[in-house]
């Protein structure tokens, strides 16, 4: 009983603590927000609520896009590869993420083994990230790619069954 009391007391005092410094904060007045004006330039860019809409893919990015998707889904098929022969493979032609979540996987458990046509941009793409549907042996797939910006190598970003 008696330890119930003092958490209960120090559960108090915490809120009583946490409540004055809630209340101690001092609100904006009209004025300190109207003077306090960002400053522009390149460390605090003005945000005027415009959103910049990437680039369509040009026809020499999609054709480099259309390349990184075959060689990664084609490097990607290759379950008869031991799991570190298929990775130190697989690893050069993935996003940082997708390496991240394609860590581990046991080549012998993928179904595809072959592209077995070209593949096709799906609509929306843009210079820095596009989506290409792969026909394989096992069905159509899609690879997302990403890249930095306009001039870097596209990587695979996800690799997955095409839906429909």
């Amino acid at each position: 009983m008696r330890r119930t009391l003092t958490a209960l007391a120090v559960a108090i005092a915490a809120a009583a603590t946490l409540t004055a410094c809630i209340g101690a904060a001092p609100a904006a007045t009209p004025t300190q927000t109207e003077h306090a004006l960002p400053s522009t330039g390149p460390t605090n860019p003005v945000d005027d609520g415009e959103v910049e809409i990437p680039a369509e893919a040009s026809t020499e990015s999609g054709v480099a896009a259309l390349q990184a998707a075959s060689t990664a889904l084609t490097t990607f098929a290759q379950p008869d590869l031991s799991a570190a022969e298929w990775w130190k493979q697989m690893l050069p032609l993935l996003s940082q993420a997708a390496a991240i979540a394609y860590e581990g996987t046991d080549p012998a458990e993928i179904p595809v083994h072959q592209v077995t046509g070209p593949g096709r941009i799906l609509e929306g793409s843009t210079e820095v990230s596009l989506i290409v549907e792969v026909p394989t042996d096992a069905g159509a797939y899609n690879v997302t790619l990403i890249r930095g910006d306009p001039t870097a190598p596209w990587l695979a970003d996800r690799i997955r069954p095409a839906l429909g």
